[in-house]
């Protein structure tokens, strides 16, 4: 028979309608939709099927939709006459209810950006910009600082009030705004020297925090050099040349450019590496009326970093050196070549202008023709047959020494009457002082003390004369080192 309820058909048959105990009859269940609303099943019960059935149902029906199921019963003897079954199935209506409402959806953010030098130095200040931009949706509302904190060097700083100051506090989206700070670069600062700003806002009207960082690196260079000045040559001449050398070394991390001013003119050296060495040497001309005590020369330098490093800062330094002043007395050499020549005969006439006399008493000899002179210097002129200082087997000295003498105490007196400042230096300048007392002279002799000496005792070496041959070859000796040659 069929039963409707509400939108629900529930049909129940038996096949066969007339049996007996322990026959099998098969029921059959149809339910139909008979609504407008799909039904969603919640129970089917059939107490002689078994109970509970509900397992064997689709969970849901469409509208005209119908759900059949048989199950077989074996009649057992329940002492009933007819046999009476009845199924039960509870569905409920699947209603869809549905409403819309529009929220207005905003996206807030906001951006810093950092900026500043590649390259600093510990004394330099470092200057940063800040940039904050409102990059919230157009629909946002403003956004309202909070704090802007930037931590260099472990330590922080609070710029927001710098930030407010340059409009930062209620930012329109889409707005930006710009400043900046300063940092003076210490010896405790790391290197590189990283540090990182953090903005942090919240929506108008919204607890929402929005944050950004930005993080900048600043390479921390050690510049530093040292400049040396040597003199080079030693002892320098009055009228000639002292020569100084100039080091300057860069002892820092980064290049430098070196420009050096000494004596008027400008060395150079662009990139010197970290380690490396610039050198040049500097001629300085001693006066020819400076007479002994020393010449000082000063370099000055003034160092700037590549241009690469964006650095405008400029070093300067400088360094001084002393050469002493000597004027050393002249040899054979100088005064028999052309150059001597010149000096003792300018005009070229054969006589020489400032006639000399060397020797004493009957050894007493006067100088004034450039044959004469060379033949002296030469060594010979006691050797000429007839020469008043011809030295004989009689005589003290062996052969030759007079004219060794002679020929060391002409070079002596020229150096003493034609090369400025020569007269009147002592023999200890010359370096000569240790050979004084061999020939009996004080160690404040001048080199005019052992002229007049040494003319002494040229006028003392006859066969009869109490000249020794140690005395003559100590004198000798004594010139040789003021004359710089042996004869």
């Amino acid at each position: 028979m069929s039963v409707q309820s509400g939108q629900i058909e529930i049909t129940k048959t038996a096949s066969p309608s007339l049996s007996k105990i322990g026959d099998t009859v098969a029921y059959t269940i149809k339910i139909c939709n008979i609504g407008s609303t799909p039904l969603q099943l919640v129970n089917v019960n059939d107490p002689l099927l078994g109970g509970d059935i509900t397992s064997n149902f689709r969970p849901t029906l469409a509208p005209g939709e119908c759900d059949t199921v048989t199950i077989n019963y074996v009649v057992a003897d329940l002492g009933v006459d007819p046999l009476i079954n009845t199924v039960t199935a509870n569905y409920v209506a699947s209603l869809n209810v549905s409403d819309s409402v529009a929220v207005n959806l905003f996206q807030p953010s906001v951006t810093i950006v950092k900026s500043g030098p590649t390259y600093s130095k510990v004394g330099d200040t470092i200057t940063y910009t800040y940039v904050i931009t409102n990059t919230s949706s157009a629909d946002s509302p403003n956004l309202i600082l909070k704090s802007v904190v930037d931590v260099i060097n472990n330590v922080p700083v609070d710029l927001t009030q710098t930030a407010i100051n340059a409009g930062a506090s209620n930012l329109a989206p889409g707005a930006s705004v710009t400043f900046k700070s300063t940092h003076l670069v210490t010896a405790s600062d790391p290197n590189p020297l990283i540090d990182t700003v953090v903005a942090t806002y919240n929506p108008s009207g919204y607890p929402n925090v929005i944050s950004d960082y930005d993080s900048h690196s600043v390479i921390l260079l050690n510049p530093s050099f040292t400049v040396e000045k040597l003199c080079v040559s030693g002892a320098a001449v009055a009228g000639g040349t002292a020569t100084f050398r100039v080091n300057i070394t860069n002892t820092g991390d980064v290049p430098l450019n070196i420009s050096a001013l000494d004596q008027g003119k400008v060395y150079t050296s662009n990139g010197l590496a970290p380690g490396s060495t610039f050198t040049f040497t500097v001629p300085v001309t001693v006066p020819v009326g400076q007479c002994g005590g020393s010449i000082t020369n000063e370099v000055f330098v003034v160092v700037t970093l590549p241009e690469i490093y964006g650095l405008s800062n400029t070093y300067t330094a400088s360094a001084s050196a002393t050469c002493p002043i000597v004027t050393l007395g002249r040899t054979r050499g100088f005064w028999r070549n052309n150059n001597g020549h010149a000096i003792l005969d300018p005009n070229g006439d054969g006589l020489i202008n400032n006639p000399v006399t060397i020797g004493s008493g009957p050894r007493s000899l006067f100088i004034n023709t450039i044959a004469l002179s060379d033949i002296i210097l030469a060594g010979n002129y006691c050797s000429l047959p007839g020469s008043p200082c011809q030295n004989n087997l009689s005589d003290s000295l062996k052969p030759n020494t007079l004219g060794v003498l002679m020929a060391q105490t002409l070079a002596l007196a020229y150096n003493i009457n034609n090369i400025q400042c020569y007269s009147g230096q002592l023999v200890s300048t010359l370096g000569c002082g240790n050979l004084l007392i061999p020939v009996g002279l004080p160690s404040n002799s001048t080199v005019n003390d052992v002229l007049s000496a040494a003319n002494l005792l040229i006028g003392n070496t006859t066969a009869s004369g109490t000249v020794t041959q140690d005395q003559a070859s100590a004198m000798i000796n004594l010139i040789n080192c003021l004359n710089r040659e042996t004869f």
